[in-house]
């Protein structure tokens, strides 16, 4: 295995953050009811030159004593307008093949987290990998209120399950989950209904899509457009906050550029940034 670029130490246990692309998003969309008056002087330092705020979508590789253990999958290709869809290029740039990955843990369905478990042909691109995902998860999106979803939305979920069931391949958990040695999936609802986070070795902790920007450390009020249950998601941010401030756990997540420790101030949080991705 090549060296790679961006990597997360889990005491000892090396994980690697894996881009699947690049792209800018509104301050609007981040954060729901945004009011330039009120939280402007927080966000406009993150803005660029177009008042958007840069992002990463990634997965997360992580090298477990039992095998490789990827962390979501990316865009694949159900989002051919974006530059995204690079997460296989990143593996092969750090000697990886599909069928080196022992395990998979879907934290949830949006498609840039599960486009990428399928080729073109839907077929499973990680053809010897268990694959886990939360039971509250798989069946929401396996219901008609994910089938009615705008824009088909629910598309990308329900053509990887439905090739991960066929090929014998899926599992599904319920509450938290040991699902490799040193790899444990967490509760993390309110993104979506079964959202998963990830704690790895008892130092890192890769929250998916719990936090979609740094700023959700020092305000987890501020949730996004982009959470089914805005309140939901707000509670598990402090929760993992509490844990990750109380254990020393670096904390990362699919959106967040950086990554970093959590400190408590006061009756909040703040991210000391030790990864810039």
């Amino acid at each position: 295995m090549r060296e790679p670029d961006r990597r997360l130490d889990a005491n000892g246990v090396a994980c690697h953050v894996l881009i699947d692309g690049w792209r800018t998003v509104s301050p609007r969309f981040v954060f729901q009811g945004y009011d330039d008056d009120v939280q402007g002087e927080f966000v406009r330092p993150y803005l660029d030159a177009e008042g958007k705020l840069p992002g990463r979508v990634a997965a997360l590789l992580v090298e477990s004593p039992d095998g490789l253990v990827l962390v979501d999958a990316g865009n694949g290709r159900f989002a051919p307008e974006l530059d995204v869809g690079h997460v296989h290029h990143e593996l092969e740039t750090l000697g990886i093949h599909p069928w080196d990955v022992r395990c998979v843990v879907i934290t949830h369905g949006h498609a840039d987290h599960v486009g990428g478990l399928v080729g073109p042909r839907d077929e499973p691109a990680f053809p010897d990998a268990r694959h886990v995902i939360h039971r509250t998860e798989a069946e929401f999106w396996s219901s008609p209120e994910a089938e009615a979803l705008p824009n088909g939305a629910g598309l990308p979920a329900q053509t990887a399950l439905m090739a991960l069931l066929d090929a014998e391949l899926l599992d599904t958990v319920e509450g938290n989950a040991h699902v490799a040695s040193g790899v444990d999936a967490i509760e993390a609802p309110g993104h979506t209904p079964g959202h998963v986070a990830v704690v790895v070795n008892d130092a890192v902790l890769w929250a998916g899509d719990t936090f979609v920007s740094q700023l959700n450390v020092p305000h987890p009020e501020w949730v996004s457009l982009s959470d089914m249950d805005g309140r939901t998601n707000e509670a598990t941010r402090r929760r993992l906050l509490e844990r990750a401030a109380a254990a020393g756990l670096q904390l990362a997540a699919s959106h967040m550029p950086i990554s970093g420790r959590v400190a408590r101030t006061g009756d909040g949080y703040e991210l000391r940034p030790s990864e810039f991705s």
